[in-house]
Order: C-alpha cells, then sequence, then structure tokens
C-alpha cells in the first residue's frame, strides 16, 4: 500500500508530538513542528498560486529547511525539485532550464508565523514527487521523475531487508536520490534524521558514538575511508547497526578494511532512475528483479532492473511505465548464488563520491580554453572516490601549453569543483573512430593503470606520474628507495585534503611505474633532470618539493641546481651521506658497493634484500612476510639505481634559496638525525625538527602525523601550537 510523506509526518505530529524527527548542531525539530513548519511552506506556495503537479526548486537552502520545504511542498501537491549546492551560475541555470519551475524557492521564502491549519491531502500515488538532476549525455542535466509511489516503495524495499533503525545519520545533500532515501526511510519508520555535514568524518563519528546515536548510516566510499581514519581502527559503536555503502565504484580493499574492523558494512548498487537502492550486498531487493542482457561468454552483459520503485522517466521526454525494464547502461554479472557483480559501466558519466559528472559538459568547458585544440574527459578509477575525472587534451596549434593551474583554474571556473578533472594529460591526437569520434575507451585505457601518465625520457626509460588533488598550488612528491609513488597516496591525499594543492608523485626510474631499459647505477643529475622535465611538461613554472628518504636528497639537489623552479623543500630523514662523517661515508659506499654486487649475482630481489640489509638490520628482513619481500623484490632496480650517490653535490646546497624544513623521527634509525643536522648547518636559512615518536616508514604508515610539519614547512598552513613549532638549525 503507498504512503505519502505529508500523512505520514501529520500522523507522527498527532501520535508522538513531542518525538524528534530532525536534529543537527544548532536545533532540533520535533513531529509537530516539522508538521507545522511545512505546512506553512504549503501557504506560501498557496498564496503563489502554485498548482498541483507544478514544480518548485529548492536552491541554497540548508537541509533542515530543506527537508520542511520538500514536505511542504508536497503537501501542496506539487512537485519537489531540489538543486545541488556548490554549482556555478551557469550550471544552475542549466538546472533551472531542465527544470522549468513554476517557483524558485530559496532560505528567504521559509519564515514560520507559527500557525497551523487542516490536514494533508492524500496525494494519487503515481503522481510526481520528486525531480532529481542526473547527469545527461549533451551536456545537459537530466530531471529523473520519481512518484510518491516510487519512493515509498524504494523506502519500504529497504526497511524489509535492514535491522530495525533506531535513527539514521545523513552527512549526504537532498539534491540526491540517496539523501531523499534517508529521508523517507526514517519518517516510514517514525526515526530521527541527524543532519551532519558531508565532509567532517569527526563530527559523523561523534554522532554515531553519542548515547542514542543513530543506527543506520548511508555513505559513499570517500566518506567512509575518512570515517574509518578518524576512528583510528575503533570497533564501531554497539548502537551502529548498518552502514550502507554506494554512489558509484566500491572499492574491494575498502569493504575489506571495513568488515576487518567490525563495521556493519552493507554493499547497495543503485540508481536515481529507481529511487535509490536496487541491490544489498548483491542481492536484489524485495520485488526488485535483475537480469543480465546479452551476456558474454563470461556472463557479462548489461544490467536491468525491474521494480515498483522505477521512476517515470525523464523531464522532456516520453513518460515511462512502472513496470518498463530498466536498462542501466552498466555491465555486470550475477554469481552462483544469484549475487549481482558490477563490473564497469557502458555509458560515459562519471560518478565521483556519488555525485554524477556528464563528461560531455566538462569537454565543452575546456574547449572554450584558447590553448586547447581537442579534449577527452573519462573516468579513472579512484579508492578514495570511486571514480575521478581526467581529461586528455590536445593543444591547439600555435599555443604554449598553459600548464596544469591555468587549466584547472579555468574548468573551476566554469564548474562544480567536483566535476573539475584531477588531471590533464598532453596528447598530440585524440583517439578516434572511422567516423571521427572520439574512442573513449581507447582514451580511458591512455589514461589507466598505477601512474596517471607517463613522460618518456632518453635512452627509452620512462617516469611515471600520479596527481592527487586539484589546488592551485603544485607540490612535488618524491619517495625513498624500495618504495613508490603509489605508497605514498596516503600521505598525497592528505597534503592534498584542504583542497589548496595538486600533489604530483612521480616514480624515479627504476621505481614503481617508471621503466629502465637497462638496470643500472644512476646520477643524482639524471633524477634532477627528470623533475625539471616534469614540470616542464605539465607547465608548472615553480613547485613546493617533497622528499621521502632518498627522495629528499633529491628535493634538495634540485632546489640547489634549479633554484628558480622550487618554492620551498621538506625532506624527511634525507640520507645525503656525502655531508656525515667519514665512518658514515665509508658505510655508505659499502652499501652501494654489496647492493651493486647483489644485483648482478641475484638480480632486483638480490639487491633488494642486500640494500635493506644495510639500512634496516638483519631482522628487518627476516620479519619481513613473503607477500612484502616480494614488493620489495619488485623495487630493487631502484636500490641499484639510488644506493650509489654518485652526482651528489653537497658545497651546491649553499646555492639553495627556498625555505628548507629537515624533518627526522626520534624513533627512527640513529643515523638519519645526524646527517640531517649536518645538512641544515650547510642550508642558508634551513630548519630542523624531531617529530617524537616516528620512524623512518612513518610517512607511509602512518601519514597524518606527518602532514602537519609537511604543510607548514611549504608555508601553507600557519605554523601553530596545532601544527609544529619549527626550530633553526644549530
Amino acid at each position: 500500500m503507498t504512503w505519502s510523506l505529508p500523512v505520514l509526518i501529520e500522523r507522527h505530529a498527532r501520535e508522538a508530538p513531542e518525538g524528534i524527527a530532525i536534529r543537527d548542531d544548532t536545533r532540533v525539530i520535533n513531529w509537530a513542528e516539522l508538521r507545522n513548519r511545512s505546512r506553512a511552506v504549503s501557504r506560501v506556495l498557496a498564496n503563489r498560486r502554485v498548482a498541483q503537479r507544478d514544480r518548485v526548486a529548492l536552491t541554497n537552502v540548508g537541509v533542515a529547511d530543506a527537508i520542511i520545504a520538500i514536505v511542504g511542498v508536497l503537501d501542496a501537491g506539487a512537485v519537489a525539485c531540489p538543486i545541488p549546492g556548490g554549482l556555478t551560475a551557469r550550471e544552475t541555470d542549466a538546472a533551472l532550464d531542465v527544470l522549468r519551475p513554476s517557483l524558485v524557492v530559496g532560505p528567504d521564502d521559509l519564515a514560520y508565523d507559527g500557525g497551523w491549519t487542516g490536514d494533508s491531502p492524500e496525494p494519487d500515488p503515481e503522481a510526481p514527487a520528486i525531480v532529481v538532476l542526473t547527469s545527461g549525455t549533451t551536456g545537459r542535466p537530466k530531471g529523473v521523475i520519481l512518484s510518491h509511489r516510487a519512493m515509498a516503495a524504494s523506502a519500504d524495499a529497504w526497511l524489509a531487508v535492514l535491522p530495525p533503525a533506531t535513527g539514521w545519520a545523513m552527512p549526504l545533500g537532498l539534491a540526491h536520490v540517496a539523501g531523499l532515501g534517508i529521508l523517507w526511510r526514517a519518517v516510514r519508520d517514525r526515526v530521527p534524521v541527524t543532519l551532519l555535514p558531508p565532509a567532517d568524518p569527526a563530527a559523523l563519528l561523534a554522532a554515531l558514538a553519542a548515547p542514542e546515536g543513530p543506527s543506520h548510516v548511508s555513505l559513499v566510499p570517500g566518506q567512509l575511508e575518512r570515517l574509518l581514519d578518524a576512528a583510528g581502527g575503533a570497533a564501531p559503536p554497539e548502537t551502529l547497526r548498518a552502514v550502507l555503502l554506494g554512489g558509484g565504484t566500491i572499492p574491494a580493499a575498502l569493504v575489506e578494511r571495513t568488515r576487518r574492523a567490525g563495521w556493519p558494512v552493507v554493499t547497495t548498487y543503485g540508481l536515481s532512475e529507481m529511487g535509490s537502492g536496487v541491490t544489498a550486498a548483491g542481492r536484489p531487493l524485495p520485488r526488485m528483479t535483475i537480469t543480465i542482457a546479452e551476456p558474454d561468454g563470461d556472463g557479462i552483459g548489461e544490467i536491468v532492473v525491474t521494480g515498483p520503485s522505477r521512476s517515470a522517466g525523464y523531464l522532456g521526454e516520453p513518460p515511462v511505465g512502472a513496470d518498463e525494464p530498466l536498462r542501466t547502461g552498466d555491465l555486470g554479472r550475477q554469481d552462483e548464488d544469484g549475487r549481482l557483480v558490477v563490473v564497469d559501466r557502458r555509458t560515459d558519466r562519471i560518478v565521483r563520491g556519488g555525485e554524477n559528472i556528464d563528461p560531455g559538459e566538462v569537454e565543452a568547458i575546456l574547449a572554450a580554453h584558447p590553448a586547447i585544440g581537442a579534449a577527452a574527459v573519462v573516468a579513472r578509477p579512484d579508492e578514495t572516490w570511486g571514480q575521478v575525472p581526467v581529461a586528455a587534451i590536445v593543444l591547439a596549434a600555435g599555443e604554449r601549453d598553459p600548464g596544469h593551474q591555468s587549466l584547472a583554474a579555468h574548468a573551476r571556473a566554469g564548474l562544480a569543483g567536483f566535476k573539475v578533472p584531477v588531471s590533464f594529460t598532453r596528447l598530440d591526437a585524440l583517439p578516434q573512430a572511422s567516423g571521427g569520434k572520439v574512442r573513449r575507451d581507447a582514451v580511458r585505457a591512455l589514461l589507466a593503470g598505477e601512474a596517471a601518465g607517463e613522460l618518456a625520457r632518453p635512452g627509452g626509460d620512462a617516469i611515471g606520474w600520479r596527481i592527487t588533488g586539484s589546488g592551485p598550488h603544485p607540490v612535488l612528491l618524491l619517495h625513498g628507495t624500495l618504495s613508490t609513488a603509489q605508497q605514498l597516496d596516503r600521505l598525497a591525499a592528505a597534503i592534498a585534503a584542504p583542497g589548496d594543492v595538486t600533489v604530483h608523485a612521480i616514480d624515479r626510474r627504476g621505481a614503481g611505474s617508471s621503466r629502465l631499459a637497462e638496470a643500472r647505477p644512476l646520477d643524482a643529475a639524471v633524477h634532477v633532470d627528470d623533475v625539471r622535465a616534469y614540470l616542464d611538461a605539465r607547465g608548472i613554472d615553480h613547485a613546493g618539493l617533497v622528499g621521502i628518504s632518498f627522495g629528499g636528497v633529491l628535493a634538495l639537489e634540485a632546489a640547489a641546481r634549479h633554484p628558480d623552479r622550487v618554492d620551498a623543500v621538506v625532506a624527511y630523514e634525507p640520507p645525503y651521506g656525502l655531508v656525515a662523517d667519514v665512518d658514515r661515508i665509508a658505510w655508505f659506499r659499502r652499501v652501494a658497493g654489496d647492493t651493486q654486487r647483489a644485483h648482478a649475482q641475484g638480480g632486483a630481489r638480490a639487491a633488494a634484500e642486500a640494500f635493506l640489509r644495510h639500512v634496516a638490520g638483519d631482522a628487518a628482513w627476516d620479519r619481513l612476510p613473503d607477500r612484502a619481500r616480494a614488493s620489495l623484490a619488485r623495487e630493487g632496480d631502484a636500490a641499484l639505481a639510488d644506493a650509489a650517490l654518485t652526482g651528489l653535490d653537497p658545497d651546491g646546497l649553499a646555492r639553495i634559496v627556498a625555505p628548507v624544513l629537515i624533518l627526522t623521527g626520534t624513533a627512527s634509525e640513529p643515523f638519519y638525525a645526524p646527517i640531517a643536522a649536518a645538512l641544515a648547518r650547510r642550508i642558508p636559512a634551513a630548519r630542523l625538527r624531531a617529530l617524537e615518536g616516528l620512524r623512518h616508514t612513518s610517512p607511509i604508515t602512518d601519514p597524518d602525523t606527518v602532514v602537519p610539519a609537511i604543510r607548514a614547512g611549504l608555508g601553507l598552513d600557519p605554523i601553530t601550537a596545532h601544527a609544529v613549532p619549527l626550530e633553526p638549525a644549530r
């Protein structure tokens, strides 16, 4: 039996008027107040001659007021059309052009006079209740029409499979079907909704851990990742019963991590066109049917869904019947137990943390840049967001490369921040089919993989690069020996988290995704030239440098040889052996010789073992599990390339003009501290800082402990008691 939101709220207001309906950090709204305030909105609409089934757009309205407004719009028999926040003026105009609302409601239209009269009428179940904007295929959003029947059916299906709820946490907006689904479910069960900011994991954790905290929450992968980080490995609150996880591609590693920590995660698959979820943990929700159309030999085909929450289609298009199958455009298969396994998207749409992105819209903005002759935007898998947009561009004839900062700023001026590509790869031409249409599959293949791309270097070598964030300030991140740029992903993400920097992490030759045509020791000048070449290829005039271990050595050398290209340097425990005492210099030479001999006799694995036994001790290698040894063995060519420390210029360090912060950990190997002190004495205005309890591997294993010092050393954050005091070198 179909039910409606206003009628249920009216019932709750009569039967439990003081019960909590909505709460946030500033106020609590009970069922009686929610009914009265929503009825006041309904009167405003009547006074403005809003008729049955008219569309009412909601813009720039806070979440609590948006709930009140949505209920009021439905009470008036109209259709609520919430517009996402954070859109540019152009995007908002495009949304309004699609919606063509009879009225646009903003914060000033929600004044409450305290009065209330009458009962809420029961609407036609098939009447439209909500229009959700989602990406289209022509650069314009599309309006998905969801009826009262569809929204109620979705809530009923979810509540039939979830444990009973005592409350829902809502760190999602109401302009998306996931947030709307939470509202419908909470009202159906007469439980409170706790409103939370979308990007504050500490606030979410505190709300869940409160004595009467919500039992259920719905998150996208990035939110869950940050929640687990905030929890620090702690078990979930006892009151928490379900963590719904959806909003695009779900990383398997995140699910495994969540389950190991004991959190009650429920993976979901859903679409706006189905009123929210379709499956829970791969199983179809009640009354939902999933089939695989045109399966290949592996059983993979297009996912087709039917169910009572089916939308009525899109605004401006012919209506769709409730029983008509929905061809999703997604590819999947069903395992032997009937569980749905989503394999990939066939459509071009990008879903970043639950936000839909139309690549055509982004491409149109990029094409307006005078330096861009052609652009293609595709999705790249991302462990945090599920997918992120990346761009391949072809420069216009005769135009100079404007650089990442300029391109990102241009995109940001016309697009919401989540639509801005995280990287821009330069191509000579875009891959095209015979008819001239860009082959997005080929573009995806070019931009896929562990690295965002590769830069060809002399001799057949290549250096791979990864980009995190899209802020205006570039930071180059250089990893240590037996490490890779990928291992610093968490560090890169934490540095970029405030949104003010773009972190470019590059694999040195021989490490990670950077190929060596021939394994060999490399002069430091080769690595420094690679750094400069990368900056040139990206159009970056100058950047901050962050180097971990041997990466710190190269950061200092780059700052000395190219002072005009470096804004600041942070070097964490750089093993710059040539500034050490005579005994330590001899030790470094033994390491280089033994590593080179081991590589000659036993290849990369032997070189990795010889190097690690020297720098960390025999016990460090002996206690490694086989999987870790295999991972390190893959980096043995890099140990050979780094160990000799040839080509360093200790006297040249005096030419560094950028601010330099040298970091060490108090729990690290003892030889790093005296080397750091010796370096600081050679470098003008260098500062030295020992971080309590940190080890040499802390930037990889516990990056949050290092980030405040790094950001302060780069000049991104003020030096405060909450960051790090920086000590001058002595």
